[in-house]
């Protein structure tokens, strides 16, 4: 660990082991905001035993036959190769503490930080972590020391058998950021008091900050498809623009579902997931961050809302309405939305202001 003393040491605990791409940026962006405010963050290595077995390497599925056999293996392979970009990228940028297994851990560390800071991403979702009292910061008695930063609960309102749990849990809080509206409304039903939405951390990084870590990989123009299942109308309508525009279609998908004339990136790491968002003509989402990295590198996009996802849709919401974007919403594979390209003299005016009052907020905790 750094020795240097000047400094507030910050422990930070969110999903920083996911393989996923919006978890480790938004963590990269957290770290690189509190180093800018002259803070010595730390990454708390904590490994929630239900998030583990998500981040482990593929584990063997029941497939039958040898053509299973061989989609599982090419699944494998590129799984691993994309395991260790994500693993790569975080020992090269992430300043971790070392790993705590146990609540007991966390207790017996706890001189070691004078701050902390849970979030963001969905640590207060108890669908994921199983209401792990971790990511809220049960570990330490000093009120003082416990806050949030865009932090979410990942759904709409909480069940009525865990309210009085996240009472308990949240009613020591010293100072409470969320990611969304709803996250507030659910902390004004808890304690009637007012907490403040605040962006992403992916939004309080500029482009040029993140172009700095992009790899630039395609020379040719193309249409981007991030996108995690959803409707038929993702993928026509990427087809629809590539017809239109004669521009290629490539996704950044892991699985080996394929459709025609289109090339499938599944090992990208966290820097070239940057460049393919970078250097994308437009982009075909419905991914909260795809949202989020769309806006903040300016790039004419296209959001899906996924069917039957509450949580994740009232995320979606909240973005496209703060910046204006509402009309940028899928609703069908028609192509003719292209000609209405994105005004982002407007939607950067916001952003900036948007930016500023997080990080003043931000500034309040430390």
């Amino acid at each position: 660990m750094n020795n240097s003393t000047n400094k507030l040491k910050i422990g930070v605990i969110t999903f920083h082991r996911a393989i996923n791409y919006g978890a480790i940026l938004q963590v990269f962006a957290l770290q690189e905001k509190l180093k800018e405010l002259g803070t010595d963050p730390y990454i708390l290595d904590y490994r929630n035993k239900k998030l583990e077995q998500h981040h482990k390497e593929m584990k063997l599925f029941d497939s039958k036959g040898i053509k299973g056999l061989i989609v599982y293996m090419l699944m494998k392979k590129n799984y691993n190769k994309k395991f260790n970009a994500f693993r790569d990228f975080s020992r090269k940028y992430i300043n971790t503490s070392e790993p705590y297994y146990s609540l007991k851990e966390l207790e017996k560390a706890d001189s070691i930080y004078d701050k902390y800071v849970t979030g963001s991403d969905q640590v207060w979702n108890y669908a994921i972590s199983n209401l792990d009292s971790a990511y809220f910061l049960s570990f330490t008695s000093n009120i003082s020391k416990k806050n949030s930063y865009a932090a979410s609960f990942g759904v709409k309102s909480l069940p009525e058998k865990e309210t009085k749990e996240y009472y308990n849990l949240l009613k020591d809080f010293n100072n409470i950021l969320v990611r969304e509206k709803q996250g507030a409304k659910i902390i004004n039903q808890l304690f009637n008091k007012n907490v403040d939405v605040v962006l992403d951390p992916t939004l309080l990084i500029t482009k040029d900050k993140w172009f700095e870590l992009a790899k630039d990989n395609l020379k040719f123009k193309y249409i981007l498809v991030y996108a995690f299942g959803g409707s038929k109308y993702i993928m026509e309508l990427a087809k629809n623009l590539s017809m239109m525009t004669g521009y290629k279609i490539i996704a950044i998908s892991s699985t080996y579902r394929k459709s025609k004339n289109v090339r499938y990136i599944k090992t990208a790491g966290p820097e070239e997931f940057l460049g393919l968002f970078k250097n994308a003509e437009y982009i075909v989402t419905n991914s909260f961050h795809g949202t989020a990295f769309s806006i903040n590198f300016n790039k004419q996009f296209f959001t899906e809302l996924l069917p039957n996802s509450v949580g994740t849709n009232s995320r979606m919401e909240d973005i496209l309405d703060l910046f204006d974007l509402r009309n940028r919403q899928i609703l069908s594979s028609d192509s003719s939305v292209a000609n209405f390209p994105i005004d982002y003299s407007k939607v950067n005016q916001i952003l900036e202001i948007e930016r500023e009052k997080s990080i003043n907020l931000l500034k309040d905790i430390l």
